[in-house]
C-alpha cells in the first residue's frame, strides 16, 4: 500500500477521491459515540477530516507518508495523523491505554488488512458500548456497469494488459465476511445500513478518480499522454455530454463492543 500510494497517484487521491456525505457522519453519530476516534487506513483524510468536526479528538493513521502529507496539508487542530497498518493497532494500546477509543472507522479500506486479528485487537482499544464502522463508500469507478466504467476497463487493457480491478470491500461477498468476522471477535448488534445516493461526475472528475487508484509508472511520459488522450476519447464517446452518472451504493457495517463480565 505503501509503494501504490505514493507520489502522484496520493495527490489525485486527494483531489479526485469520492467524499462522504453527511448522511455518514449523522448514522455513526447515532450510533456511537464520538469521543475519540480512530480513522483507520484513513489515507488523505477524506473520511477523517469531516469527522473532526464532530468528534472530540481523532487519530488518522495509514501506512502511506505521501497520503499522510496530503492529509496534514489541512491542518486541523483535533486530528493527529500517524504512519501505521493494521499490523500496528496493537502498539496503541500501551500508548493510549485498554478502552480509550469509543469508535474505529474503516472506510474503503479493510481489504488492504487482516480483519480477523485486526477485529480481535481492536476490542482491547474500545470503551463498552464502542464499535468499528466498517464503511464501503460506493465501488470504484472502474468496476461499475455503465458504458463510461466499460471505456475504462478498455483503454486501461490496451495500454497496460490485463488488470485486476479489486471491488475494494464493495461487494456484498466481502461484506458478509466482514459481518462474520465480526460476530466472531464478539462485537454484538452486528448490522448493516444503507445510504445510496447518485452524483453526476465530469470528464476530470472520472479521470481523476482513475488516476488515484492506478499509477501508471509502465508508460513514459510519451506514453502517458498518449493513454490519457485515449482515456479522455473513449469517456467522451461513451458519454458525448461529458456528464457521467454514477449510482453511488454506500454501505455503513457497524458492530457495537459490549464485553461480557
Amino acid at each position: 500500500m505503501i509503494q501504490e500510494f505514493a507520489g502522484e497517484v496520493a495527490s489525485n487521491y486527494a483531489r479526485f477521491r469520492r467524499g462522504y456525505r453527511p448522511e455518514v457522519f449523522d448514522l455513526l453519530a447515532a450510533e456511537f459515540p464520538l469521543g475519540r476516534v480512530l480513522d483507520l487506513g484513513c489515507g488523505t483524510g477524506q473520511l477523517t477530516a469531516p469527522m473532526a468536526a464532530r468528534a472530540g479528538a481523532v487519530i488518522g493513521m495509514d501506512p502511506s507518508p505521501d497520503m499522510l502529507a496530503q492529509a496534514r496539508a489541512a491542518e486541523i487542530p483535533n486530528v493527529v495523523w500517524v504512519v501505521g497498518a493494521d499490523t500496528d493497532v496493537p502498539a496503541l494500546e500501551p500508548l493510549l491505554g485498554p478502552g480509550s477509543l469509543d469508535l474505529v472507522t474503516i472506510g474503503q479500506a479493510l481489504h488492504w488488512m487482516d480483519p480477523g486479528p485486526l477485529f480481535a485487537a481492536l476490542t482491547r482499544l474500545l470503551r463498552p458500548g464502542g464499535g468499528v464502522a466498517v464503511i464501503a463508500n460506493g465501488t470504484p469507478v472502474w468496476t461499475q456497469h455503465s458504458r463510461w466504467a466499460t471505456a475504462i476497463r478498455q483503454v486501461s487493457g490496451r495500454w497496460l494488459g490485463a488488470l485486476e480491478f479489486p471491488a475494494c470491500g464493495s461487494s456484498e461477498d466481502e461484506r458478509a465476511h466482514y459481518r462474520e468476522l465480526l460476530d466472531r471477535a464478539g462485537f454484538s448488534r452486528v448490522r448493516e445500513h444503507r445510504l445510496d445516493h447518485t452524483e453526476r461526475l465530469s470528464l476530470d472528475e472520472v479521470v481523476g478518480a482513475f488516476y488515484s487508484a492506478r499509477a501508471l509508472e509502465k508508460l513514459d511520459a510519451a506514453g502517458r499522454r498518449g493513454f490519457d488522450a485515449d482515456l479522455r476519447a473513449e469517456l467522451l464517446a461513451a458519454e458525448p455530454g461529458g456528464v457521467f452518472r454514477e449510482e453511488v451504493p454506500v454501505r455503513v457495517l457497524c458492530g457495537t463492543w459490549e464485553p461480557t463480565a
